[in-house]
Order: structure tokens, then C-alpha cells, then sequence
């Protein structure tokens, strides 16, 4: 399975044979997975994730022209 970690053209990608949102809050999410676990990018290597859960959130920036927080998609 995958799942996709931004919402991007240029996104990681978590890939396991399971992988379960168990929760999500905000821009955070706790994910589980069975099997190994791996993140991949295309611009650097392949992580091994060594645990059941993962837990991805989303960087908060203030953009200071429409003075707003917004979710940073570097």
C-alpha cells in the first residue's frame, strides 16, 4: 500500500502492506502500518521506518502578506 504524506507534486510516500490513519488532528496524523515500512522521495534515499507507528505533521508557517498560518509545502 501507499499513502501519500503531501498533498504535492514532489511528495514522500509511505509504503507498507498496511498502512491504517488512526488518528488526525489538524495537520497531524498518527499512522499505523504492518511490514516493513518505508518513505521515499525522489529527491533523497529510502527511509526505513522502524517502528508500528508513524506520526506526520505538517509545518505551520505565518504568511505575512495575508497574515494567515498556513501549512508549509517545501
Amino acid at each position: 500500500m501507499k499513502h501519500f504524506l503531501e498533498k504535492t507534486t514532489n511528495t514522500h510516500v509511505l509504503e507498507a502492506s498496511k498502512i491504517k490513519v488512526v488518528k488526525t488532528l489538524n495537520s497531524t496524523e498518527v499512522i499505523q502500518i504492518e511490514g516493513d515500512g518505508f518513505v521515499t522521495h525522489g529527491e533523497h534515499g529510502c527511509i526505513k521506518i522502524e517502528s508500528e507507528y508513524v506520526i506526520k505533521y505538517v509545518q505551520q508557517e505565518y504568511n505575512p502578506i495575508t497574515r494567515i498560518v498556513e501549512n508549509a509545502y517545501d
